[in-house]
């Protein structure tokens, strides 16, 4: 498969495109020309996701016209098979961090359309007190800023969507370009053996970095980074 020029990066939740910065750079540097968009409802961008077959279809038709190298990290890794399964022929190559293949079990869509409601009634405040148990102490202050600037719709939105999506193993077992899936050591939320899952379904290679959690590339940016431009 042929170098791309171009890398589409798709952040997580609840986020924004700013978490890949250390990326964009690093990838520059190499050459790369480097598509970081914020998705509805975060990092100052108006409207909200309303679901993630629609959120894919209206991001593929402000793509340039070439094959592209495709980066989404956990919910951006939803939106990136999501991506996959509408048009495999644009992307020259895939990289999922992370995430999960797998659709939400009942009790965690329960959860996310919970939360979608208190965010509306209360806004993002109890979203930061569980970030700062879920991240080292480092990371949590690289994305505190973030998720403060994220609107109540759109965390709403994103929340909705994420429990509406659907499982895209099938997705995986189709693909015909190169897939690396990166994973932080100790992850809990989408753990090793969901990378493990992905990486066979979609015969890919799977690297577990040592000492990041769930956000990788902000927990271990050098070695996330090297392992992007290896790839």
């Amino acid at each position: 498969m042929p170098r791309p020029s171009t890398v589409l990066m798709l952040h997580a939740y609840p986020l924004s495109a700013s978490m890949w910065d250390e990326q964009a750079r690093a990838l520059g540097d190499a050459g790369l020309r480097v598509l970081k968009p914020d998705l509805p409802g975060f990092g100052g961008r108006d409207g909200q996701m309303t679901s993630l077959q629609d959120t894919a279809r209206e991001l593929l038709q402000t793509l340039p016209d070439e094959p592209l190298a495709l980066v989404g990290l956990s919910m951006g890794g939803y939106l990136a098979l999501e991506m996959l399964a509408q048009a495999p022929g644009r992307f020259s190559h895939a990289v999922l961090a992370d995430t999960t293949c797998r659709a939400d079990p009942p009790e965690k869509q329960a959860d996310r359309l919970a939360q979608a409601e208190r965010v509306l009634r209360e806004g993002p405040e109890f979203l930061l007190e569980l970030a700062r148990d879920e991240h080292a102490p480092a990371t949590f202050e690289r994305i505190k800023p973030m998720i403060g600037a994220a609107s109540r719709p759109g965390i709403a939105g994103a929340l909705r969507a994420m429990a509406a999506r659907q499982d895209q193993r099938q997705t995986l077992e189709a693909l015909q370009v190169p897939l690396l899936v990166l994973v932080g050591s100790d992850d809990q939320i989408t753990p090793p053996d969901r990378a493990q899952e992905i990486a066979q379904a979609g015969r890919g290679e799977l690297r577990v970095l040592p000492g990041a959690a769930h956000l990788s590339n902000l927990d271990q940016p050098a070695a996330f980074n090297a392992a992007l431009i290896q790839f």
